[in-house]
């Protein structure tokens, strides 16, 4: 991440794809402590160009015309206080191809996909056009295997921007020739392009994100900011070059992650009662308790290297379980459900509900109760997890973990991947398998990167997860703009 600091006397652009609270301000700080390195920069801002887009997905005008209007507002902001403005270029789309020309030749008329596999698979030119879209999509509608029927006018609207922005983006790359390109997160239709562009013009990029705590920011160099291997090699690093607190300062990750402290992002068990259990662990009578606790398959689906390692889903996997460990009637086992599926009803729900409950060896502990995650954790002999986070939990409070899946922290000594379902089972059931010593400070490892990784703000403030200040003001869009868009909603 040190990375950043050491950028000087280059040609850089940077793309605007999402104007929301902290990503635009954290563009603005980029673009500024880059021209302050004496960097030329090229910025490139949407006017309505993206037909959908992690903000707007629907395309509402009223939508577009604030979002510009805060970028807008923004640029001057950063041109006012920097002494080398004179340095910075502001780009549009329509400079270089206009989009309803693009429109008008329907470059995707009479295409039908079947399945979001069949649109995972479809790409235009060398890009992975339909991978980006479903990531989109799924984003938008919570649910890994959205109808694309129904949302054929987003599928269609979505094909149309990254194809767009494909072909506008390897024009840009070929005339600016820049030495690094800057963009948000690097997943979405409006900004995969970009990335796909620059891997195959073998031209340097960076993606920025939140930090690890409010007032960092993430700015990952030739990689995107979900990458395991890249977040591997940073957390090794980090715990590397600790200070004398890194223990101390890993610890209280997870520390804070018990009590539901809100420092970086939302706690998805703070409304849970603490020490609340199933009602049904007061007649277990010595049996082994096994808690699956599952993945809200939205988040990462559309990642490439994301999902489990040995079944097709979640969702197949955990049925598997269920099924094979129903001939175990010394063993208990309960599914708990995300938490941050509360309140969804999507096919991940559905198939909970109509293909996982039925199964009589498992009590599904729904995302809505009460019930304490963390005491559901230490009440339980074992752990099964598909990448959730709560692996690493469970591992920091010296619990048997098996992982199932990718995560962040799977290269930490700290737990036990299965060859295969066979071998799960057997892990599962047999009374004299015997789960490796985790050494205590793997899971340390994580909470310590947690903690740690990201760059500090200079010129801005968050006064929340989605609300801060840029050197001392809001940066807002046009007033009656905003007013016009509240009023009317389009």
């Amino acid at each position: 991440m040190s990375k950043f600091l050491e950028i000087s006397n280059s040609v850089i652009l940077v793309q605007t794809s999402n104007h929301t609270s902290p990503h635009l301000e954290t563009e603005m700080e980029i673009i500024e402590r880059l021209l302050e390195q004496n960097n030329t920069v090229y910025w490139i801002q949407c006017e309505g160009d993206f037909q959908a887009c992690y903000y707007n997905p629907l395309h509402k005008k009223m939508h577009c015309k604030v979002c510009y209007s805060r970028v807008s507002k923004g640029a001057k902001v950063v041109k006012k206080h920097n002494v080398n403005a004179k340095n910075l270029h502001l780009l549009k789309y329509k400079e270089f191809a206009d989009v309803e020309e693009f429109k008008s030749k329907k470059p995707f008329e009479g295409l039908h996909f079947s399945s979001v596999k069949e649109l995972k698979q479809y790409h235009y030119k060398e890009y992975d056009l339909g991978l980006a879209t479903v990531s989109s999509l799924v984003s938008y509608t919570r649910d890994h295997e959205p109808d694309l029927e129904r949302y054929h006018n987003f599928v269609e609207r979505g094909l149309i921007t990254g194809a767009y922005l494909y072909d506008v983006f390897t024009t840009i790359l070929s005339r600016i020739k820049p030495d690094l390109v800057v963009f948000f997160n690097g997943r979405f239709i409006e900004n995969r392009p970009l990335l796909r562009a620059c891997q195959q013009m073998n031209i340097d990029y960076a993606t920025h994100e939140k930090g690890g705590k409010l007032n960092t920011f993430l700015f990952r160099y030739k990689s995107i900011p979900h990458s395991i291997e890249t977040i591997s090699a940073e957390m090794e690093e980090l715990w590397a070059n600790g200070a004398e607190d890194k223990y101390e300062k890993g610890t209280s990750f997870f520390t804070n992650k018990i009590k539901g402290v809100e420092d970086a992002w939302h706690s998805f068990t703070k409304e849970q009662q603490e020490g609340r259990l199933p009602a049904s662990f007061k007649e277990l009578n010595g049996k082994k308790v096994i808690t699956i606790f599952n993945s809200s398959l939205d988040e990462y689906e559309g990642l490439e290297g994301f999902g489990p390692y040995f079944y097709p889903d979640d969702n197949e996997g955990i049925k598997r379980i269920c099924e094979d460990l129903t001939a175990h009637p010394d063993v208990k086992l309960y599914l708990r459900v995300h938490p941050n599926l509360r309140n969804q009803d999507n096919t991940q729900i559905r198939f909970l509900n109509s293909e996982i409950a039925k199964i009589p060896s498992v009590e599904i502990i729904a995302a809505e109760d009460k019930v304490d995650t963390y005491a559901l954790i230490r009440a339980s002999d074992i752990i099964v997890v598909f990448g959730s986070t709560v692996g690493v939990e469970a591992a920091f409070a010296n619990k048997n973990v098996v992982l199932l899946g990718k995560a962040a922290y799977e290269n930490l000594s700290c737990f036990v991947v299965p060859e295969n379902h066979e071998d799960l089972i057997r892990i599962l059931t047999d009374k004299d398998y015997v789960f490796p010593v985790i050494p205590p400070e793997e899971p340390i490892k994580y909470g310590h990167w947690n903690e740690t990784f990201g760059l500090d703000h200079h010129y801005y403030k968050a006064l929340g997860f989605n609300k801060g200040i840029y050197r001392g003001k809001a940066v807002k869009g046009n007033f009656l703009l905003r007013k016009i868009k509240r009023l009317f909603k389009f």
